[in-house]
């Protein structure tokens, strides 16, 4: 059976990307949305509004400092806040930076001293300075740490994450549903059991994969059948010749007649043994730069029938290729047997180059092969119509060696026919 091959958008394999894509967006959202919500949103207006008010509570606590009144501003409102002057140095924290050390830095140089209020960033926090004559406040101002609550954030984040993980969880459950019916399938096979028919209704690899199964299940089944009706045919067809080859020994045969029966128990027994000798002609290929022409023409003299063969000879009377004859002679022995077993008409033999390629063409008018049966031809011990090994003889084996020794040639085998309308073989040999 050639590989399947599946459209792009059905391909599981593109399934998984898209899972990928689409859950890595929702986490990144998550993510964005873990630093969004887990502070509090803070407006444009907010810093000014902060200057102002600081101001109100500098003119509020006085110059000098009501400190009473500073330490229960500090605690109410969770501001960090320190006063210095000439004669007084308070501050209700001493996380708060002196003056000497803001005035280290870039930011109070850009503002100071051509305004008397401002806010600058130090140390990676915001502090509000208020000079005048009398004294200068440093007030630490609110940072985005004082606005975000780690413990919802974290929630937020858990809850999140778990929204994205249980649905791709049942996503590729789902998507990977049918592997266990596949490996139970697979486990049937390999017991025993070829009534295996798995119902996966997918459009995927794995859908084409549970078909494939399904095929191979009654594929070995029928195999399994064929040699079974196989041995009650050769049982059947020995048991003749022996019981006249008995009963002719008892009543005194001519020897022709024994002769006959010897010779049909003789090719039965030899068409066995070359299909199991065919499995090894890997390795036992006589190559040889060969007339295929020539061959052809000889193996169709041997028949000597003319007025039910016809070859149609090449443009170029003679075509080397690289072959074993020997095995080459019984693949087209073989195909002019069934030609001339199956078709009471004229059998064309013709033979053709057609670019890198030379083609055989065996062509006969006979009573077809059924479509359902084609992809089933080539295995050893199948017929179609199991009644007809009866009228032409045969075990269902030609086609199977027939086969065998074109791939063994790396070389290609196909049959078309249609019933009551003649059977086609082509051989294609590369040059």
């Amino acid at each position: 059976m050639s590989r399947f091959r599946i459209p792009v958008f059905k391909s599981i394999f593109t399934k998984m990307i898209l899972i990928v894509i689409i859950f890595g967006v929702l986490l990144n959202i998550s993510i964005w949305s873990f630093f969004h919500f887990g502070s509090e949103p803070r407006g444009k207006f907010i810093p000014p509004l902060l200057l102002k008010m600081n101001e109100y509570l500098v003119n509020d606590i006085g110059f000098p400092p009501d400190t009473v009144k500073a330490d229960r501003l500090s605690e109410y409102l969770g501001l960090n806040i320190r006063f210095e002057s000439k004669n007084l140095n308070w501050t209700s924290t001493p996380s708060v930076p002196t003056f000497e050390e803001l005035s280290s830095a870039e930011g109070f140089k850009e503002n100071s001293p051509s305004r008397k209020s401002f806010m600058m960033e130090y140390k990676e926090r915001r502090y509000y300075i208020y000079n005048t004559s009398m004294g200068t406040y440093i007030i630490s101002a609110f940072s985005t740490q004082d606005f975000f609550n780690t413990e919802r954030a974290i929630i937020i984040l858990v809850l999140l994450v778990s929204f994205i993980l249980i649905p791709l969880y049942f996503i590729l459950r789902w998507l990977y549903s049918p592997l266990k019916d596949l490996s139970d399938a697979v486990e049937q096979i390999a017991d025993g059991n070829y009534d295996v028919n798995l119902n996966v209704k997918r459009k995927d690899e794995l859908g084409e994969l549970a078909k494939s199964i399904n095929q191979m299940s009654a594929r070995i089944k029928d195999s399994i059948n064929a040699k079974e009706h196989l041995l009650l045919d050769v049982s059947h067809e020995l048991r003749s010749p022996l019981t006249r080859l008995k009963l002719g020994l008892e009543v005194g045969s001519p020897k022709e007649k024994i002769n006959e029966d010897i010779i049909s128990m003789e090719q039965m027994i030899t068409g066995l043994l070359e299909n199991y000798r065919s499995e090894s002609i890997y390795d036992n290929l006589k190559y040889e730069r060969t007339d295929i022409a020539k061959l052809l023409k000889d193996a169709i003299i041997e028949y000597d029938c003319d007025s039910r063969l016809s070859f149609n000879y090449p443009a170029k009377k003679s075509i080397f290729l690289n072959i074993d004859p020997l095995r080459i002679s019984t693949v087209f022995r073989n195909l002019i047997e069934n030609a001339l077993k199956y078709s009471t008409k004229r059998v064309e033999i013709s033979i053709q180059e057609k670019n890198s390629n030379v083609q055989v063409f065996f062509k006969d008018k006979g009573i077809g092969i059924p479509e359902k049966d084609l992809k089933y031809i080539f295995e050893p011990f199948y017929r179609s119509d199991p009644s007809r090994s009866r009228r032409t003889g045969g075990f269902g084996l030609g086609l199977s060696i027939c086969k065998k020794i074109m791939e063994a040639h790396k070389s290609l085998i196909e049959v078309q026919s249609k019933i009551n309308e003649g059977t086609t073989v082509i051989l294609t040999f590369k040059k």
